[in-house]
């Protein structure tokens, strides 16, 4: 019995000095990383297919002085996740360090939604609100919304908006119902804004304009527009009329003229 005690004691002995030695083992390994200098910075643009507002090269480039040559220990990570989301293309970034010494920043860049042009120029909207600037070399194809735009504009009434408020979100309703519709999203080219507030919508088939009126009801607005090409739009070229202003803004009616 006690041969066998000595045995049982004389492995736990043993696997705690293993223990030991790895856990002192990892440790220093740890600390000769740290000791590292960041010699290389491996980019991944997660989205880089649906979008083109950053390159690898340029997301590697802005954090190339903040890192490149540094010690490993020394990196603040979150100050460069955060430094890298303050760009307007860029809505999360995840930066972590491998062995032996690269730096990885993996980046999503904001998916835009819609299309707003002012008189001040044009800009982007993403589906949370975020509007940024018209990115990229390639114009996304997405609803154009122009006319009187009723965003909350910075103090002196000049500029860029900063944020849209309810009348965006509601926009941003109308503009995701297009595009998730595959013949709307196709049709409707552009969404003009009246002076009365009234929503126009311009489509790629016909002259006429529909007015939609206020962004209420939308999906019963869209349903009496598609009513309108399937039966009033041929019937009024069989007999020679042709109209140029399709009201849809009253319920349960289409007025034509």
């Amino acid at each position: 019995m006690f041969r066998k005690i000595l045995v049982i004691l004389g492995f736990v002995v043993v696997c705690a000095l293993f223990s030991g030695y790895f856990y002192c083992a990892d440790r220093y390994a740890a600390q000769q990383a740290k000791q590292l200098k960041c010699d290389k910075i491996n980019v991944i643009i997660t989205n880089s297919q649906a979008q083109n507002f950053v390159s690898e090269s340029e997301v590697a480039g802005m954090v190339r002085p903040a890192a490149l040559g540094k010690k490993l220990g020394d990196l603040n990570i979150n100050a460069l996740e955060n430094y890298l989301c303050q760009t307007s293309a860029i809505c999360k970034a995840e930066a972590y360090v491998s062995t032996p010494s690269t730096l990885n920043l993996e980046v999503t860049q904001r998916n835009p939604v819609a299309r707003f042009m002012t008189p001040q120029g044009g800009f982007y909207c993403d589906s949370s609100g975020y509007i940024l600037p018209l990115l990229g070399k390639v114009t996304l194809d997405l609803p154009v919304v122009s006319g009187k735009l009723m965003f909350r504009t910075p103090a002196g009434g000049s500029g860029f908006p900063k944020e849209g408020g309810p009348w965006l979100k509601d926009m941003l309703t109308l503009t995701e119902t297009i595009r998730s519709n595959p013949y709307w999203s196709r049709e409707v080219v552009q969404i003009w804004v009246n002076e009365a507030s009234d929503m126009v919508l311009y489509t790629r088939s016909c002259d006429e304009k529909f007015i939609f009126g206020s962004l209420t009801d939308i999906d019963a607005k869209l349903e009496k527009m598609a009513g309108y090409y399937r039966t009033i739009r041929p019937s009024a070229a069989k007999n020679g009329k042709k109209y140029s202003v399709v009201n849809l803004k009253y319920k349960d009616q289409i007025i034509c003229k």
